[in-house]
C-alpha cells in the first residue's frame, strides 16, 4: 500500500533529505534490535486469541480493523506486536494494520500561525490507523546531542519513547528532522485527535503508531500531544524565555509547546 500525499513533501520542508516510510537507524545506532526477528505463529489463515502472536498480550485489534479503545488510555502497559514476516496466517489477518502503513488520504498544508500542518482529506472513524511517526532511530549519545545544539529558531522533531521494565528503562529515540515520514508535519495539541501507541511487528524497535482517538471529519487538522500525554514533567525547569508558545488554542491548553531537555537523565 502507497502513501497517498497531496503534495510532494520534498517541496514543503527546508530539511528534508529523504522521505521513508518507517524508521531507520542512525548511522551510529546499534543494529541489533533490527535484525533481531520476532517469531511467528503457524496459523493457516485468520489467527485466534490462542494463537502465539495472541497469547503473549492479548489481542489488540477488533475485526474490523480497529484498535482495541482500552489500548488508547494513559494508564495502559500492554505491549502490542503485531504479526510479523515469519507468521504463515493470511496477510488480512485482524492482526496486520499498522505494517500496511498509510491508507487515508491525507494533505500537508501551511497555516500563518503554526506554519506546515497535516490534515486529513477524508473522514477518519474513532480508533483507526492514521499513520507512523518515523524518522532515523538514534542512539541516546546522538539524540542528547542533537538537543543540546537545538535553538529557539529550530523546529525539533525528536520524540523520546520511554519503556520501563523491571530491568531498566528503554529510550526510543526517533527524529524525522532530516530523514522521515509525513507524520514529521503534525503539530502539536494540549487536546489532540490522535494518539501515539508503540507497536512491534518484526523486530524489538516500535513503530510510534498514531491512532484516532474520535470521529475526525474531513479536512480537519490531524495533532498529537508532543509530551506523550505524559505530565511533561520538566517544564518548570526551563526558563520560559527559550520555550515555544504553544498555538493550539485548545480549552485545556498548557501555554507553550512540550520540551524536556533532561527527557534522557
Amino acid at each position: 500500500m502507497s502513501e497517498w500525499l497531496a503534495v510532494d513533501p520534498y517541496d514543503l520542508c527546508e530539511g528534508l533529505e529523504k522521505y521513508v516510510r518507517s524508521n531507520i537507524p542512525h548511522k551510529d545506532t546499534p543494529l541489533h534490535d533490527f535484525e533481531t526477528q520476532i517469531s511467528g505463529c503457524n496459523c493457516q489463515t485468520m489467527c485466534t486469541e490462542a494463537c502465539l502472536c495472541n497469547a503473549r498480550f492479548g489481542p489488540n485489534y477488533s475485526t474490523n480493523h480497529k484498535i482495541l479503545p482500552e489500548l488508547l488510555t494513559v494508564s495502559s502497559v500492554k505491549p502490542i506486536f503485531e504479526c510479523n514476516s515469519h507468521c504463515s496466517c493470511h496477510k488480512t489477518c485482524v492482526n496486520r494494520l499498522v505494517q500496511f502503513g498509510v491508507g487515508i488520504k491525507m494533505e500537508v498544508f501551511t497555516s500563518e500561525a503554526k506554519g506546515h500542518g497535516l490534515r486529513t482529506l477524508e473522514d477518519i472513524p474513532s480508533f483507526s490507523f492514521v499513520c507512523e511517526y518515523a524518522g532515523e532511530v538514534l542512539s541516546d549519545k546522538e539524540a542528547q546531542k542533537r538537543i543540546d545544539c537545538l535553538t529557539q529558531e529550530d523546529m525539533n522533531y525528536l520524540f523520546v519513547l520511554k519503556e520501563h521494565y523491571s530491568s531498566g528503562t528503554v529510550n526510543t529515540c526517533v527524529d524525522p528532522k532530516y530523514i522521515g515520514n509525513i507524520g514529521r508535519y503534525m503539530n502539536h495539541s494540549c487536546d489532540p485527535n490522535l494518539i501515539m501507541v508503540p507497536v512491534r511487528v518484526d523486530n524489538n524497535v516500535p513503530k510510534l503508531a498514531l491512532f484516532s482517538r474520535c470521529d475526525i471529519p474531513a479536512n480537519q487538522e490531524l495533532c498529537y500531544d508532543y509530551s506523550g500525554q505524559s505530565d511533561d514533567r520538566n517544564c518548570t525547569e526551563v526558563d520560559e524565555g527559550t520555550r515555544k508558545p504553544c498555538l493550539c488554542l485548545s480549552s485545556n491548553c498548557r501555554g507553550y509547546l512540550p520540551f524536556d531537555p533532561h527527557i534522557l537523565e
